[in-house]
């Protein structure tokens, strides 16, 4: 009898898990796809360069400023990372060397998208600057991203 009540007890847990358990919520949930990543991410950007400009309220004398300043700072192809395979086909002081000229071009965009942002910053008023440092460079929320952290 004590068996058969186990048992119950086990097929009751597992059908109430399963009745609880969120459609879609599977392991590959959230799995990173590398086939079309730069695709998502371009249109992530666009869509967050499209909201800003709507927010700034650029007047008609801004909007080469801002057309300059998208140009500037819109993605490349993530194409800067070195290949594994290639690299674990050089002896340690090859690697370095390729690490180091990657930093190095890494460095440069990233002087590059700074200076682009300070230029077309100068031309906005104060209450467009504001709004520009509220939302020019998202925060993401959560315990990843920076963000607020569960309390313990």
């Amino acid at each position: 009898m004590k068996l058969k009540k186990l048992a119950f007890a086990g097929l009751l847990v597992l059908v109430c898990g399963t009745a609880f358990a969120e459609p879609g919520h599977s392991c590959d949930k959230g799995k990173f796809d590398k086939t079309n990543w730069q695709e998502h991410r371009l249109e992530h950007f666009e869509k967050h360069q499209e909201k800003l400009h709507t927010i700034l309220q650029l007047t008609s004398v801004q909007e080469n400023a801002w057309k300059n300043y998208q140009a500037q700072i819109k993605p490349q192809d993530k194409t800067e990372h070195p290949d594994v395979a290639e690299l674990s086909k050089l002896n340690t002081l090859q690697r370095l060397d390729k690490m180091e000229a990657w930093d190095k071009e890494r460095d440069t965009r990233q002087a590059e998208r700074a200076k682009a942002v300070r230029t077309f910053y100068a031309q906005l008023n104060d209450a467009q600057k504001k709004a520009f440092d509220e939302n020019a460079f998202p925060q993401h929320e959560g315990p990843h991203h920076g963000g607020p952290r569960h309390e313990k």
